[in-house]
């Protein structure tokens, strides 16, 4: 069979310094990605120059989007680009996340046999101004589609769906909505106990709200 042709999508906006690290950790895989597409939304400058100056073993594709888009987009521009790209296997990455080194391996490892996987367990790593928490083993249940988002990968079929689901939806705010509501019950999906990612709970994350800090005992 032919070599899997991987495609990572990372969403960024305003935090080149987490970018960056999201790159070199991407170079860092014992399964190495084919192409990266970095997408850059939002009001502001480009920051393509945080990565400007890496050697890195794969390709790295700059999208840039100056306005304000919403949530889908974010996602939904690199998919398509990816899939222009000729990609057959697609990694939903988040610029604040941490990915082990095995992650896309196992993740490949698990489309073998189905259309889309998500894992249901991931570190949690919180940090807020001098003080940081790990707890490297928490069941994720606070994403839609049943885990951790940013352990979400898929085939190429999924992706095709998913990107015409997102251009088409205006019923649902986040993007991973979409992808649990709309397109996973289309497709074969995977409920996974991989522990490749650890989620960064810290301050400006879109997502964390206030359950991070209940969970580790330090109610605000």
């Amino acid at each position: 069979m032919a070599r899997p042709q991987v495609g990572v999508l990372v969403p960024t906006a305003g935090r080149p310094d987490l970018l960056r690290s999201c790159v070199l950790q991407l170079a860092a895989q014992s399964r190495l990605p084919d192409v990266v597409a970095v997408h850059q939304n939002g009001e502001g400058p480009r920051y393509d120059w945080a990565v400007a100056d890496l050697r890195l073993p794969f390709r790295l594709d700059w999208l840039y989007t100056p306005q304000r888009l919403r949530q889908h987009d974010w996602y939904a521009v690199p998919l398509a680009h990816l899939l222009g790209a000729g990609c057959t296997h697609f990694f939903w990455t988040d610029h604040d996340d941490l990915y082990l080194r095995d992650h896309v391996a196992a993740g490949l490892a698990e489309l073998d046999g189905w259309d889309f996987s998500i894992s249901r367990r991931a570190g949690v790593l919180y940090t807020q101004p001098r003080d940081w928490r790990l707890d490297g083993d928490v069941e994720f249940n606070s994403h839609a589609p049943g885990g951790m988002s940013s352990t979400m990968c898929f085939n190429r079929g999924f992706a095709q769906a998913l990107l015409e689901d997102l251009r088409a939806d205006a019923a649902h705010h986040y993007a991973d909505n979409v992808v649990a509501r709309v397109t996973m019950p289309k497709f074969r999906c995977f409920l996974s106990e991989r522990r490749t990612c650890i989620y960064h709970s810290h301050e400006g994350s879109v997502s964390s709200g206030h359950w991070p800090a209940e969970a580790f005992g330090l109610r605000r």
